[in-house]
């Protein structure tokens, strides 16, 4: 039994595809199926149930799969912590509304506590930030939403509002006289953020409370880029549900309307995304800390 065997193991009963498993850890289908076979010819049983359909684990394959998950888990921590003394650098995924309006200030404090760590970041939207961490991509993220996702936590750290953001057009300013004028600006042509983005997620839960569904609206355009979305309504293209913070600088400087959410609304929560204890590094561990503290004493808000 080796490591390869294992993560083999691992991978194709997690994904429930011999595929996937090959594409996650960049082997060829045949050596996974191979690595596999190998392991069940070791321990005289069979770990998977394949058919044409289906894919599962067997009663011996659920408890092998508990201690080969742990056994990649501290072998994960393990390559961690040995290589955070050589290099002492922090890979920190976060999605499009945190790291415009969290992640400069919560770096720049973290710099002046521990001028050693070295970061690296990345941007993508927050079920991709979600599912890195949860699989040791990332050491730790922030995201605009939070998920079941495995060996995974979620801390909240602050409160985003969400608003509904229009062009500054004589059109639009005429909805500024209306008592309650969300319905009929939600039949406006209307522009959505990707699928797996925080704020797509909290819009469907908007609209839901609003008794709506996404096929009752006009969306003209799906968009992965909040900058250019936000430059689209500004343009005059449609309406769409943003962040506060990721808008009202244009709407100060006249470029959008911005129409609270109403009765419906709600303040979303940013979260920071950590992975279990069991994987996490000294180094981690120690930022983790300090987010924690940081936004107890309310240092920052979105």
């Amino acid at each position: 039994m080796d490591i390869r065997q294992l993560e083999a193991f691992v991978y194709t009963a997690k994904y429930q595809s011999f595929s996937l498993a090959a594409q996650k850890l960049y082997l060829s289908q045949p050596t996974v199926s191979s690595h596999i076979c190998n392991l069940e010819k070791e321990l005289h049983t069979q770990l998977l149930q394949r058919t044409t359909k289906a894919l599962s684990m067997t009663p011996a394959g659920r408890r092998l799969y508990s201690y080969a998950a742990e056994i990649l888990d501290l072998r994960h921590k393990a390559i961690l912590e040995l290589t955070s003394q050589q290099e002492a650098t922090l890979h920190i995924g976060v999605s499009s509304v945190p790291s415009l309006h969290l992640l400069p200030e919560l770096l720049a404090a973290y710099h002046a506590q521990a001028p050693e760590v070295r970061f690296r970041t990345s941007c993508s939207d927050s079920l991709d930030v979600i599912r890195r961490v949860s699989e040791g991509g990332c050491d730790i993220g922030l995201a605009g939403t939070k998920t079941a996702a495995p060996g995974c936590g979620f801390l909240p750290v602050t409160s985003d509002e969400l608003v509904l953001a229009a062009p500054n057009t004589p059109h639009f300013r005429e909805y500024q006289q209306q008592k309650e004028p969300l319905r009929a600006l939600l039949r406006e042509p209307f522009l959505l953020r990707e699928d797996n983005s925080g704020t797509k997620q909290e819009t469907l839960y908007f609209l839901r409370n609003m008794g709506l569904s996404l096929d009752e609206l006009n969306v003209i355009a799906v968009m992965d880029d909040a900058a250019s979305l936000i430059r689209c309504i500004t343009l005059g293209m449609g309406v769409s549900i943003l962040s506060r913070a990721t808008v009202q600088n244009d709407a100060q400087s006249g470029r959008l309307l911005l129409f609270p959410l109403g009765q419906s609304a709600f303040l979303r929560r940013l979260y920071i995304v950590y992975p279990s204890a069991r994987r996490m590094s000294e180094q981690t561990r120690r930022f983790l800390d300090f987010m924690k503290e940081y936004y107890q004493t309310g240092q920052r808000q979105a």
